[in-house]
């Protein structure tokens, strides 16, 4: 007979790592407070993709041409009502659904992506070549050398692209010239 985790269990285990998390002032209280988890991993990856979040749209065509004609993501699966996107390197996968009649799309603050990128000020740049509009240009978050950006999808998704900032590093003030790209205004508020 197997037994369940109740919510209360789950609180009190997560209580628990709050309250270690909260404790500790240095990487020796770390390393004091944090103890192994109840149980090990259990999952086995399988062999095409380890790991998507999905959310579901009201107007498909729009995040579809965004993300892989305006933003230029490649699609790791792709059909009338569902699309995976990656990067060129498969390293994460989301992906897009459309919303069935009556479905009520994902809220728009009900999820965010997030991407660290390699140069915050230069993707910003590019993709605001492209006709992306930022509510968020890259500002330090919290003082700190990590920068973030913010924009969103035709379905009001945000995407966050965070990037760290080293003083000594060349911030790319031009964005390479490319072909010419067809420019379209996208941002939802």
């Amino acid at each position: 007979m197997t037994t369940r985790s109740t919510p209360g269990d789950c609180r009190k285990l997560g209580d628990a790592r709050i309250a270690a998390a909260r404790a500790s002032k240095s990487p020796e209280d770390w390393k004091r407070l944090w103890s192994k988890p109840a149980n090990p991993w259990a999952i086995k990856w399988g062999t095409c993709w380890k790991h998507c979040i999905e959310y579901t749209v009201a107007d498909f065509a729009s995040e579809v041409g965004f993300f892989i004609d305006v933003l230029g993501f490649p699609t790791n699966a792709f059909g009338d009502d569902y699309a995976m996107f990656t990067s060129p390197e498969k390293d994460f996968y989301f992906g897009v659904v459309r919303a069935k009649d009556g479905a009520t799309p994902t809220p728009k603050d009900a999820i965010r992506l997030q991407f660290m990128v390699e140069d915050v000020y230069g993707t910003t740049l590019e993709f605001e070549k492209r006709g992306v509009s930022f509510d968020k240009k890259p500002v330090s978050h919290h003082g700190s050398p990590i920068f973030c950006a913010t924009f969103r999808t035709p379905s009001g998704i945000s995407v966050d692209l965070w990037g760290m900032m080293d003083p000594k590093t060349t911030i790319r003030k031009k964005v390479d010239t490319a072909p010419q790209r067809v420019k379209v205004k996208i941002g939802s508020k």
